[in-house]
């Protein structure tokens, strides 16, 4: 049985590249494949050198199956290396395609990896979506597990989480940090993890 999945991939640019030019058409190369579904992407708000993707499949197989078909896949890396500084972190998702789907579509999407995640996560990621949810400008989120072990910078590689918080703007997410059982429910989850990192992408 297929497992819809999301694959996120990270592009750090070289100083000063345009991407939005031949981004369409490397794209496309992407949108040919068996099995691909949608692909959203952006800039980090916080650092405009990184470029999200976020490409929706059938099932990781049809990936993994991209990787390996040779032209195709040749013809994508060629048009990538020389607009990127370093290789591409990718990773995927085990998420509802609509879901994720929704919150890419609105207009910006807060991105966060928890890496390491251990006993008692579930409770408090739960907990602090459901108190973070209930702020003015927050539209929706989906969460679920990263595929992948992902190692959290020089430390050993273990179980990841990730969640896409879409809000109606970067400011209403900044308010938000203000609500006192926002900072509490925030530092319960940060007691489950071995470290995290967030973003914030307008994606088109």
């Amino acid at each position: 049985m297929s497992t819809p999945v999301t694959e996120v991939v990270v592009l750090t640019l070289k100083p000063d590249v345009d991407v939005d030019g031949p981004a369409e058409s490397l794209f496309n190369i992407i949108a040919r494949q068996e099995g691909f579904r949608r692909l959203k992407w952006g800039r980090w708000e916080e650092d405009p050198t990184k470029v999200q993707l976020m490409i929706n499949w059938d099932d990781i197989s049809y990936h993994v199956a991209f990787t390996q078909s040779g032209a195709d896949y040749q013809e994508l890396f060629a048009g990538l290396t020389p607009l990127i500084a370093a290789p591409p972190e990718i990773f995927h998702l085990e998420l509802d395609p609509e879901t994720i789907n929704n919150v890419l579509d609105d207009p910006i999407v807060e991105l966060a990896t928890f890496f390491n995640v251990g006993e008692g996560f579930e409770e408090a990621v739960a907990n602090t979506l459901a108190v973070g949810t209930r702020s003015e400008g927050c539209l929706g989120f989906a969460r679920g597990p990263v595929v992948e072990e992902l190692a959290y910078g020089d430390g050993a590689k273990g179980k990841a989480h990730y969640a896409a918080i879409s809000w109606t703007s970067l400011e209403a997410r900044t308010a938000t940090t203000q609500r006192e059982d926002v900072r509490e429910s925030g530092q319960l989850l940060m007691s489950k993890i071995g470290g995290y990192e967030v973003h914030h992408v307008k994606f088109q």
